[in-house]
């Protein structure tokens, strides 16, 4: 009986209790689930002059929940929409709650504050049902020092509402080291875990949904790393330097503006190596996990450059496209439109394909994009062209209909005159 009940309340609901011609209602909606935040829709509507929107209150079994409405204003005849994120709590009766909205604000051209309140309407609280599933295992219980923990597996959680996603976090000894929000209630995942001492480390895994969390635990061996797989990393890194180098080249050569930054980043990027192959070179005691360190800082500093380098390329594109499309606008209502349309489209699609640009193909899609620009100058410039000259034809047709105008009227005032002085 409490359904059909509630769907007659929200469906019909009582006369609204108001202050004026200003009206609030509580929208119906799906369920809400106990524990979890829940988004309610107030409609309000005016017939009562220029309003301006003070605060939407929610009164409900759980406290009383306000938004900011920001002095919005309203006018005679005029309804919106606001939605009011109330948190129910975990406690909450199953079945009907009721809520109760209040509406505070200021009617132009008078003094003080007024509020209006709707009905009281039911809306529908479900005790949670939640049902979890989590897969994970790390790839190797045993890495190495510098290396990262990679976690990898799947997770499901449902009964959760539609809008709300669960939270994976990944504890190192008791302590927090990652916290990401998902994207979905399922799916596969892969985190990598930074592990920054030798020795037996307890990971946990956990997925939380925020009234509860699932969990897994595992025990995993940091060793340091030996001289050779250090020889090999210092290689690696050198290799990967090299590419850097000839990235900012290519990017010089392609008269990209680089930030100066780029050029100290290099300069501190070569001393790091240079200091890590030192160390390597000397066989110094406990040099290891320094060299590791400077490795590693090498390599995520050659990282951080080229996506500088990346970004440089990537508003170059991006500015001269903007530029050429103003270009278009300047003109667009001379143009026929299919021409203004296909030249738009080209615009959003070279826009979309500067916005994914990388390192690997950034040189060639800068001269792929800028080949294409051309392209389309060349029919800006021509379209341009073109209506000068007609612009130029009609002053030239308009010219002589004026000269032709002024010798008509020019000779019949002459014959105008021979007529009067002709004797009689």
């Amino acid at each position: 009986m409490i359904v059909p009940i509630l769907m007659l309340l929200q469906l019909n609901p009582l006369p609204l209790l108001s202050q004026g011609g200003v009206y609030v209602q509580i929208e119906p909606r799906e369920p809400c689930i106990a524990g979890f935040p829940c988004k309610i829709n107030v409609s309000i509507s005016n017939s009562d002059g220029t309003i301006l929107l003070h605060k939407l209150r929610l009164i409900t079994p759980w406290g009383g929940f306000v938004k900011d409405l920001g002095l919005r204003e309203v006018r005679t005849g005029e309804s919106l929409r606001v939605q009011v994120i109330v948190n129910v709590s975990i406690d909450s009766l199953e079945g009907p709650n009721f809520l109760r909205p209040e509406l505070i604000y200021f009617l132009r051209g008078e003094i003080g504050m007024k509020s209006t309140q709707g009905n009281s309407s039911a809306i529908l609280i479900q005790r949670p049902k939640i049902v979890t599933s989590l897969l994970a295992s790390p790839l190797s219980y045993q890495i190495s020092l510098g290396e990262p923990l990679i976690l990898e597996g799947s997770f499901r959680v449902d009964g959760i509402p539609s809008d709300f996603y669960p939270t994976m976090s990944v504890y190192v000894d008791g302590v927090p080291v990652i916290e990401k929000r998902m994207d979905s209630s399922s799916g596969l995942f892969s985190i990598q875990v930074p592990l920054a001492k030798p020795g037996i480390h307890e990971v946990n895994l956990s997925l939380c949904y925020l009234i509860g969390c699932e969990s897994r635990t595992f025990s995993v061996v940091v060793v340091e790393a030996p001289k050779e797989q250090l020889s090999i990393e210092l290689n690696s890194t050198k290799r990967y330097f090299q590419d850097l180098l000839n990235y900012y080249r290519t990017a010089v050569n392609d008269t990209i503006p680089i930030s100066s930054y780029v050029l100290s980043n290099i300069s501190a990027i070569d001393s790091l190596i240079s200091e890590a192959e030192g160390i390597l070179s000397k066989n110094i005691s406990g040099g290891d996990q320094r060299a590791k360190d400077l490795l590693n800082r090498s390599r995520e500093l050659i990282s951080l450059t080229m996506g500088e380098i990346t970004k440089a390329y990537r508003e170059t594109l991006l500015s001269k496209l903007h530029d050429l499309r103003n270009e278009l606008d300047s003109i667009s209502k001379i143009i026929d439109e299919k021409t203004y349309r296909e030249i738009n489209t080209s615009l959003g699609e070279l826009e979309n394909e500067v916005i994914s640009i990388s390192p690997s193909n950034a040189s060639k899609t800068y001269r792929d994009v800028m080949s294409e620009i051309e392209s389309i100058k060349k029919i800006i410039n021509s379209k341009r062209e073109s209506l000068m000259s007609d612009v130029a034809k009609l002053s030239l047709v308009l010219v002589t209909l004026l000269l032709i105008s002024i010798v008509s009227i020019t000779m019949l005032i002459l014959r105008a005159w021979r007529g009067e002085v002709r004797p009689g």
